[in-house]
């Protein structure tokens, strides 16, 4: 299965392919349960695409979005985190911008962790470290 699923990303890969596209794929590959730890070179990779195009800053934050909600599998969420955060210290303050403001910090992060979705408490402390991080980094965009 990983094998095949390499090979499809990597075809996709060799084709012109919409930033957007991309930015999902690497997402998607980077906070995949099957992933036994995380993928730096991915994250990285990811990070690059944000500070390379115009695009990249509001298609990445879509793609970690769509990995954090609505998710019941808890491993994908935390690496999803781990993207966030990567994204937060290396990519510049027009990624920062969207990721500090109130909609994504309470409809995203926040949302992850109501008690209806029995999250655990592992994932309750990671989003709080996450927060911290943000708001570190992001300290003059939150409000």
């Amino acid at each position: 299965m990983i094998l095949v699923v390499n090979f499809f990303v990597v075809a996709l890969l060799s084709v012109p392919i919409s930033v957007r596209l991309l930015s999902a794929l690497l997402t998607e590959r980077a906070t995949s349960g099957i992933l036994q730890s995380d993928d730096w070179g991915l994250n990285m990779e990811i990070c690059d695409i944000i500070n390379e195009t115009d695009e990249g800053p509001r298609d990445a934050v879509k793609a970690i979005k769509k990995r954090i909600v609505g998710n019941n599998n808890f491993r994908e969420i935390m690496l999803s985190l781990t993207v966030l955060e990567a994204c937060v210290k290396n990519c510049g303050h027009r990624f920062q911008v969207l990721v500090a403001s109130q909609e994504f910090v309470e409809g995203v992060l926040v949302r992850s962790i109501l008690p209806k979705y029995n999250p655990p408490t592992a994932l309750h402390d990671r989003v709080l470290n996450t927060q911290r991080v943000m708001k570190i980094k992001c300290s003059h965009h939150l409000g």
